[in-house]
């Protein structure tokens, strides 16, 4: 597989994790993590790589596997990235988001400080598919080791949440042609009605505080580029307040910062497509200690789509 080349203009970064496995819930039986360890050291020698220290980050239910590696001609620290899926399936289309993004997004100078993807390999062995992404490394971590939001994030300092949203006005404005539209919220936004997916834009697709971190006080760090795809316009601002709600302090700072495009028309559309897929991951037993103040808070957004349209607007 050719490998991708890397952009002048991103940072060589890559959010560390900042839990085990073990912290965050998973549990993987000895076989699962031996039969990825030993894939990852695999994909470590395609890539010249070897590993470097002891962190490993798993996947659920045996997914992926993430870890530092270092080069073994440069020295370079390195982020080198597992996923695995039984070979008879089709890959997934977030096996192709991060290669996507590098593709849009490489040379543009944008003003998102993002992991770079160096190189990519696949493979088959033993009934499953394997594919190793290797990508650069900085030594921050992600705020938060899931979805949720950690109280502390509501004092990030004001220049942050500008950043941020500038980041993410920036891959709005990426060309979209080409692009497939994010799986998961194409299948949300056909619950509700009709959809032109033709007409949505560039989007992080991920955006929650598991894949936001700083660098320095003032520069936010977006990575997890798994489901860079098309999506509602301001669906990131809008995915970034669904996933805050139950921590009222932190959604009313992403309110404020992004209050204009949350409350247009888009906006409001935005958060309906994100809630219908929230209400499917309830359904599921997930995630279930969000569901009271989403269900609050989406009675409030159907009312102010509801006055759109009694009044002539739209939504994309």
């Amino acid at each position: 597989m050719s490998k991708p080349t890397t952009s002048a203009v991103a940072s060589p970064a890559v959010v560390v994790p900042r839990t085990s496995s073990e912290m965050e819930g998973v549990r993987l039986a000895d076989n699962v993590k031996d039969r990825l360890l030993e894939q990852a050291r695999h994909g470590a020698g395609l890539l010249a790589v070897v590993f470097d220290g002891a962190e490993r980050v798993w996947g659920w239910e045996g997914s992926a596997l993430s870890l530092p590696v270092r080069s073994t001609s440069s020295g370079a620290e390195l982020w080198l990235k597992l996923r695995s899926r039984p070979a008879a399936e089709p890959a997934p289309p977030y096996w192709s988001g991060v290669a996507a993004a590098e593709r849009v997004m490489s040379g543009l100078g944008l003003r998102v400080r993002r992991p770079v993807l160096l190189a990519q390999e696949t493979w088959k062995c033993g009934g499953w598919a394997y594919q190793v992404e290797l990508m650069s490394r900085i030594a921050v971590r992600s705020f938060s080791p899931t979805r949720a939001a950690p109280e502390w994030v509501a004092d990030l300092p004001a220049a942050w949440w500008t950043d941020l949203r500038a980041a993410l006005n920036s891959i709005q404005k990426l060309p979209s042609a080409g692009l497939a539209a994010i799986t998961w919220q194409e299948t949300a936004a056909r619950t509700l009605g009709a959809v032109d997916t033709a007409a949505w834009v560039a989007s992080h697709g991920d955006t929650c505080w598991a894949n936001l971190g700083a660098f320095g006080s003032t520069q936010a760090v977006l990575f997890d580029w798994d489901d860079f795809g098309r999506a509602p316009r301001f669906a990131d601002a809008a995915s970034l307040l669904l996933s805050s709600l139950d921590t009222p302090d932190v959604a009313a700072r992403v309110t404020e910062h992004f209050y204009d495009q949350l409350n247009s028309p888009d906006g409001l559309y935005a958060q309906s497509v994100i809630a219908a897929h929230w209400r499917t991951r309830f359904k599921a037993g997930d995630h279930i200690d969000l569901e009271p103040a989403l269900r609050a808070h989406m009675r409030t957004v159907e009312e102010r789509l509801s006055l759109t349209r009694h009044h002539g607007g739209g939504s994309a």
